[in-house]
């Protein structure tokens, strides 16, 4: 007898005993379905997280100063002074030895306003800014350039503003690079003009703003830090607990934050209390990743303790298979069967019968993570905040644990069936043919 006939013989046994059949494969469809739903919720849980910070930076990193292991925390930072602090011309000089390091400082300064062509105030919030601050607020470039190194030592009266205020300001569609627009600081009334050199997306989340009509939405204009000083009357050398910074994209994570920590152990001071750390927003990932990975697996498999209950159920149900099935096995056996195809003919009806359990354990699986997609973004929509961070939930089902339960679904059948086919195969066939 061939695989197929097997096949044919198990689906033929199956469809006979259709409620008994189901009844029996419960227990592998709710484990199946259990660990299905979890892997899927857990798997889209990750890709929202992982979204969510790649919006907010996920090439940004923070080099802070930290009381060091062998130094009681309270200790230190009771005797902490400015000069250990990390200062901005250490943070110049890291830039200017890896070009792919950028600063992702902000510096808010004030409100201000401007007229438009139409003679319509237009708000903005002047914020002082370095070659990577766009990292940092969640905004990306749409023309021209960012705030450069160059225009922050040579304190330059560029600019960078964002698509909303292009709209807000330009109402006859001119080009907005290379224009110069008239900022009235709300804190002195004193107008300064700024070059526009770049556009970029405008991050409501970031900016705090209360949602509303565009035309009364004040955005950000990036100026020069150095230049957003003046403007606060501040001259002496920034000194900071930690300072963020960000690297190109197109870096190796790991590189750049090897190249951070690499150059303030040199350049840092010798200090007996004190040291830097650099930390990414990647390792903040790894983290999450972890214990969403650790609480997955934990849950996954207490779901699966059902799987075994269900095998229990297949094996008792086979063997009253067997017993029915006896003079079945007799004839076979009498007509010159051999007990490794007796024994082939009752383990494939076992495996077919977890299978099938597990594709219904599967689609149920995936139609649970689905539903729950579904109230997942009404929660968040009702939220307005919500949607701004986590935007619209996309269920992401995961294709490993979906290979990995089928697969476990037909071990199943083959651990649990092997008995009662083994039993089976060991009838003799006299008394198999007696039996009533």
């Amino acid at each position: 007898m061939n695989i197929w006939e097997n096949l044919k013989m198990a689906l033929s046994s199956i469809m006979a005993n259709k409620l008994r059949s189901l009844l029996t494969m419960i227990g592998i469809i709710i484990g199946i379905c259990s660990v299905i739903t979890i892997t899927t919720l857990g798997t889209t849980l990750r890709s929202t997280i992982t979204t969510t910070l790649n919006s907010l930076g996920s090439n940004v990193m923070e080099v802070y100063v930290s009381p060091k292991p062998s130094v009681d925390s309270d200790v230190a930072y009771d005797t902490i002074s400015p000069d250990d602090f990390i200062t901005y011309s250490q943070v110049e000089k890291l830039v200017k030895e890896y070009p792919d390091i950028r600063i992702a400082e902000s510096n808010y300064v004030c409100e201000a306003s401007s007229k438009n062509s139409l003679g319509k105030e237009v708000g903005t919030k002047i914020t002082g800014a370095y070659n990577g601050t766009l990292d940092n607020d969640g905004s990306r470039l749409l023309a021209g350039r960012m705030i450069s190194m160059d225009d922050v030592s040579k304190k330059k009266y560029t600019c960078v503003v964002t698509n909303v205020f292009v709209r807000q300001y330009f109402k006859n569609h001119e080009e907005p690079i290379g224009q110069t627009i008239k900022l009235v600081s709300a804190d002195n009334g004193l107008p300064y003009e700024f070059t526009i050199v770049g556009v970029c997306t405008y991050n409501s989340l970031f900016s705090g703003a209360a949602m509303g009509r565009e035309e009364d939405i004040k955005t950000p204009v990036y100026i020069p830090n150095s230049v957003a000083k003046e403007m606060q009357g501040s001259y002496g050398e920034e000194r900071y607990m930690y300072w963020l910074l960000s690297f190109d994209p197109k870096t190796d994570g790991k590189i750049a934050k090897a190249n951070v920590a690499s150059f303030f152990e040199k350049e840092y001071p010798a200090n007996k209390n004190f040291e830097t750390i650099v930390f990414s927003n990647q390792d903040t990932m790894k983290i999450i990743d972890i214990i969403i990975n650790v609480i997955t697996i934990f849950v996954a498999v207490i779901a699966s303790i059902s799987l075994i209950v269900g095998g229990v159920g297949v094996m008792n149900i086979m063997l009253v298979s067997v017993t029915e099935r006896t003079r079945e096995i007799g004839i076979r056996k009498a007509l010159g069967a051999k007990k490794s195809t007796i024994k082939f003919q009752f383990v494939t009806e076992a495996i077919i019968m977890c299978l099938i359990g597990g594709i219904i354990g599967v689609v149920l699986g995936l139609f649970n993570g689905f539903i729950a997609g579904v109230i997942a973004n009404l929660v968040i929509s009702s939220i307005p905040t919500a949607k701004q961070v986590l935007g619209t939930i996309v269920m992401v089902p995961s294709v490993t644990a979906i290979i990995i339960s089928i697969i476990f679904s037909m071990i199943t059948g083959v651990f649990f069936g092997y008995y009662p086919a083994s039993k089976a195969a060991k009838m003799n066939p006299i008394d198999a043919l007696r039996y009533d």
